[in-house]
């Protein structure tokens, strides 16, 4: 298969040289890493995303009292057989 993208330049040479001086110059196994990091790391991102939503919910909705937030932590933490 053959994949063709367009990218700004500058963008374009940034690529060009980190495959060439992080995989000497190995597209294919440049493509693969980030892939593997992706499926690895992929997930943190949508989870940031996701709490920043919950969180912008939350404020439209007046808050949440810093009781309510103590009381669920340790509830959490003794649910979970955390020393934290």
């Amino acid at each position: 298969m053959m994949i063709t993208i367009e990218l700004p330049k500058t963008l374009e040479t940034h690529l060009r040289d980190v495959v060439q001086n992080k995989y000497d110059g190995n597209m294919q196994t440049a493509i693969t890493t980030f892939l593997m990091l992706d499926e690895k790391y992929g997930w943190e991102e949508q989870l940031v995303q996701d709490i920043k939503s919950v969180r912008s919910e939350v404020r439209k909705k007046g808050g949440i009292k810093a009781k309510t937030i103590d009381e669920t932590i340790k509830r959490y933490r003794e649910g979970s057989g955390s020393d934290a």
